[in-house]
């Protein structure tokens, strides 16, 4: 199983590696590759999952601090898996024949690489995994909103959804903390049995609200619903599969997960209720009011989110099973599927009719020269409204029902919300259908492309996504009952009415206050002139780049002194506020030192003979000179204090740099005259001064401070049986640091790397 699950996650990130290597034509070939051997990998395990099998792959990562790669495969994640490769397959198909020569290799790439994130996001049993997954899906649908760098509205749109989900990401990581420090443990299975202890901790509700800050960002739920209609300048297919099938169901399956944890909390199910229907209300009032059919179906898709978190809010902990309450599973796959179809054939109706301005379209019946598409779009919308014979009226009643049978303060008023929300789904859904195929004028032939022009993928992608609506409509029992939730009861005839309950009268209510809301809009609507909800957050999201600019500006305005002052400042206040919050030092003496401070008195002198003659000198060769001369001196320093190892690396260190740093200068021009104004120079010199003080005070206070635990011992002890090595300075160095000295290594690197990067560039120029 473990071979299979990396498999699964590995397959699209090694993809995604080839098709940058390949032609645009080969990489979307090999693009479909992928998608296609993760359902092969996946559907033969299907049917335990979906009975209940679990089955969790243990990888140690740090052991030692209780944090493992682990992952698992259970019905919840099997569902998501088969959803991201089932979709993303489609997507894969119709983006070859929608983006044509945009379809670049970096394209293809960052598609992939998205969908390798969110299968490890979902196979994720170890809350840390699952945190760097997340982020991964923050940068690579970053990447794909922004896809065309031309348009302003791509590049405010990607910016504006990096923003949102990457600070999602952080309130993630900082519960993630919190959680693993209250459980003990990071691995979500291992933590619905320590709910008792979790719940009865303080730090509960910061965790808590954290984990589910980062839901909601990336579900898009309100308050931070307005990063997904800007996200919407990304192309049809990007759009239908980030923002409709995966990326945002990352959030509800994150609330998924914790929903055994902190299902019997007090704030859990209201704050889920609370935020989802007022995200449903809020989302579809947008959606009623938009006149952009891609906005539209972008509101549509934050008002649809709401309820499916608002499904979590409203079922009780004991109905949560495995993460999943009854009807969820129904109503992602009921969304995902006629969301990514209604995407794409947008996409399409835009390039056949040239617009996506329903003012416009309504005018127009494009029915009579478009029939298919409108058969196919007329079946996405009526299931997104919510009527009959569709899964999308099966999930509707599923909401109802919940509600109906739901014990709670406020029941009244959540089906209240959720009838308007239902019947503002039934107005935007004739919008779509209605006033774009049946308008009293033919459509002209002046706009948009031929007909005969468009691949025929471009209408058999969406009709694949939306089979499984006719087909569940036709036998809801089975489907349901059968494939998406097995060994649970679907009556049959849960497809239709079969009697007269407060169901029935919810839904007929809805129904027509819908259809009466879409006829007052066909005959009083305008372009609406007032902002939408979405103005002030846009403004909010300038203001952040605005002042982070201004930050940027004031911390790296050019120059030396400049980034030594915040740097040396920030790590002075570091070292500071530690001291403060320590215990006073002893009283300093000579025995604290352990070593003659006569002796030591001459290279104290030279140390500080060379810095500040460094200072003074106006020759760079002198002043290098010097600063070798400040750390010989300090070499005797280590004589005294019975340190060889630290002598004869200080000595070579510093003749090594002396040489190197007077090759360099030898190709310097000379110092010119000091040009910093005598306010300046003052300015400089405090901070010089301030910045030595808090150094030597820091230096004194750690060598007279008593140690609480003092490493020496356990570094000598460890030294010979764990590394082998009898020299401990060198086994610090070499192996307890070594990580460490990788860094230092990689860092020369990257900076070597970058120095000929620019030799090479400057002679290109300079040829050119």
């Amino acid at each position: 199983m473990q071979t299979i699950l990396i498999a699964i996650i590995a397959t699209p990130f090694v993809g995604a590696l080839a098709t940058l290597f390949l032609s645009p034509r080969w990489a979307g070939r090999i693009a479909l590759l992928p998608p296609a051997l993760v359902l092969a990998l996946a559907i033969p395990r299907w049917p335990a999952a979906a009975t209940g099998e679990t089955n969790i792959v243990t990888i140690p990562w740090f052991p030692s601090a209780g944090m493992t790669a682990n992952l698992r495969l259970d019905h919840l994640g099997a569902f998501f898996v088969l959803l991201i490769a089932g979709v993303g397959l489609g997507i894969v198909q119709y983006s070859r024949a929608y983006l044509g020569k945009k379809a670049t290799p970096r394209f293809w790439a960052a598609l992939l690489a998205f969908m390798g994130a969110m299968l490890g996001l979902v196979l994720s049993d170890s809350l840390l995994l699952l945190f760097v997954f997340w982020e991964l899906t923050t940068l690579a649908s970053f990447l794909l909103i922004g896809m065309d760098g031309q348009s302003p509205e791509a590049r405010a749109g990607a910016i504006r959804a990096f923003l949102v989900t990457g600070a999602g990401g952080l309130s993630l990581l900082a519960g993630t903390l919190v959680l693993g420090q209250i459980a003990g443990t990071y691995d979500l299975s291992s933590m619905p049995a320590r709910a008792e202890r979790i719940l009865a901790s303080p730090a509960r509700d910061v965790a808590l609200l954290l984990m589910l800050g980062g839901a909601f960002a990336k579900s898009a739920q309100v308050p931070f619903h307005f990063w997904l209609p800007g996200a919407m300048a990304a192309p049809a297919p990007v759009s239908a599969y980030l923002h409709s099938a995966t990326m945002v169901k990352a959030g509800i399956f994150l609330i998924g997960r914790l929903s055994p944890i902190f299902g019997a909390s007090p704030a859990f199910q209201p704050l889920l209720l609370t935020v989802g229907l007022t995200t449903f209300l809020v989302g579809g009032w947008d959606a009623v009011r938009a006149w952009d059919l891609k906005k539209l179906l972008a509101h549509s898709t934050v008002a649809n989110l709401g309820v499916l978190t608002a499904l979590y809010g409203v079922s009780p902990p004991a109905e949560v099973h495995g993460g999943i309450v009854r009807g969820e599973l129904l109503a992602i796959t009921n969304h995902a599927l006629y969301k990514s179809a209604l995407f794409l054939l947008v996409g399409w109706m835009e390039k056949v009719s040239g617009t996506r301005d329903l003012s416009i379209l309504r005018e127009e019946r494009w029915f009579q020269r478009e029939p298919v598409a409108g058969v196919l779009i007329g079946i996405g919308a009526i299931s997104m409204g919510g009527f009959p014979f569709l899964l999308g009226f099966m999930s509707k009643e599923v909401f109802l029902e919940a509600l109906l049978e739901a014990r709670f303060p406020g029941v009244v008023a959540a089906v209240a919300a959720a009838v308007v929300g239902g019947a503002m789904a039934v107005v935007y859904a004739l919008k779509l259908c209605v006033s774009t195929f049946w308008g009293p004028k033919l459509p002209p032939d002046s706009r948009g492309y031929r007909r005969a022009s468009l691949s025929r993928w471009l209408l058999v992608v969406p009709a694949v996504f939306l089979l499984p609506h006719v087909i569940g409509g036709i036998a809801p029992g089975w489907f349901i009952g059968s494939v998406l939730e097995p060994g649970t009861h679907w009556p049959a005839w849960i497809a239709v009415w079969h009697h007269i309950d407060g169901i029935f009268l919810l839904s007929v209510s809805t129904l027509a206050l819908g259809v009466g809301g879409y006829l007052l809009w066909r005959r009083y609507a305008e372009v609406p002139s007032q902002p939408e909800t979405q103005i002030a957050f846009d403004r909010l999201a300038s203001t952040v780049l605005g002042a982070s600019s201004w930050f940027t500006r004031a911390a790296q305005a050019g120059g030396h002194p400049r980034y030594l002052v915040v740097m040396l400042v920030f790590a002075a206040a570091a070292a500071a506020a530690a001291m403060r919050g320590g215990s006073p030092p002893p009283r300093p003496g000579a025995e604290a030192w352990s070593v003659d401070l006569a002796a030591a008195s001459l290279p104290a002198a030279i140390v500080a003979a060379g810095a500040v003659l460094a200072v003074l000198m106006q020759d760079r060769v002198s002043k290098v000179v010097l600063m070798a001369a400040a750390g010989y001196g300090l070499a005797v320093f280590y004589v005294l204090f019975r340190a060889p190892d630290l002598v004869l690396t200080q000595i070579l260190v510093e003749t090594i740099s002396l040489l190197l740093l007077l090759l360099v200068f030898q190709r310097l021009p000379r110092l010119g005259a000091d040009e910093r104004s005598r306010g300046q120079r003052a300015m400089h010199g405090l901070f010089a001064a301030a910045l030595g003080l808090g150094i030597a005070i820091l230096a004194w206070a750690s060598g007279i401070h008593p140690a609480a635990r003092p490493a020496g011992a356990e570094q000598l002890a460890l030294s010979l049986p764990e590394a082998k090595g009898r020299n401990v300075v060198n086994v610090i160095l070499v192996d307890f640091r070594g990580a460490d000295t990788l860094g230092e290594i990689t860092v020369l690197a990257i900076a070597a790397i970058g120095v000929v990067a620019l030799r090479v560039g400057r002679a290109r120029r300079e040829g050119a």
